[in-house]
């Protein structure tokens, strides 16, 4: 009835939204920090900004940003530049559940990573360009194909939130907290190396 690989899209989906990336690095740094109960506003913004993104990639102007040079090496800068800074936030967890909000990465932050993403940007356009719908209208080929990725983008999250948050009943000494700090800080260098290979 959509007129493409239904089961493949759904394996695709669910492989590239559970595999690390940035955000989830950033969802189980979150979970670990503060705790699953409180991640609901930066789950909803990753939500919505790979939302946007998707709809982007849907209506092909994704591929068009990246065809031009210059803009994707602007796209490729603002991306290391926002991962780097992501790393040292990530560099610095701990296991006490903070209460000041000022320091939470909220909604906004959530919805704008995502275009600064580059997991996000190759599983939109890669997605877009394998599974989108042949359906009668253009408008409903892309929501159609927006609203299964991200549906299956919803238990992933919550996975990795819930995995932050479990493992800080366990990683109680500051020894460990360095430690995990230290991996995800180096796990989210290797994701802004990957930009530029």
């Amino acid at each position: 009835m959509l007129g493409y690989n239904i089961t493949g899209y759904l394996i695709f989906a669910f492989v590239t939204a559970i595999t690390p990336g940035p955000n989830n690095y950033l969802l189980f740094s979150y979970g670990k920090q503060y705790g699953y109960k409180d991640s609901g506003k930066l789950m909803m913004g990753i939500w919505v900004g790979f939302f946007v993104l998707l709809y982007i990639a849907g209506y092909g102007i994704a591929g068009m940003i990246t065809c031009h040079p210059m803009v994707e090496l602007t796209l490729k800068i603002a991306s290391s530049l926002w991962l780097l800074y992501l790393a040292v936030v990530l560099r610095h967890i701990n296991t006490a559940h903070e209460e000041t909000s000022n320091k939470k990465l909220g909604f906004y932050k959530g919805f704008f990573m995502q275009f600064v993403n580059p997991k996000a940007w190759f599983m939109a356009i890669s997605g877009a360009s394998a599974f989108l719908p042949k359906l009668s209208s253009i408008h409903l080929n892309v929501f159609v194909f927006t609203m299964i990725f991200n549906l299956v983008g919803i238990p992933c999250m919550i996975i990795w939130v819930s995995f932050g948050d479990y493992i800080s009943k366990f990683l109680q000494s500051e020894k460990a907290n360095k430690i995990l700090g230290l991996i995800l800080f180096i796990l989210m260098l290797l994701s802004i190396v990957m930009i530029w290979l």
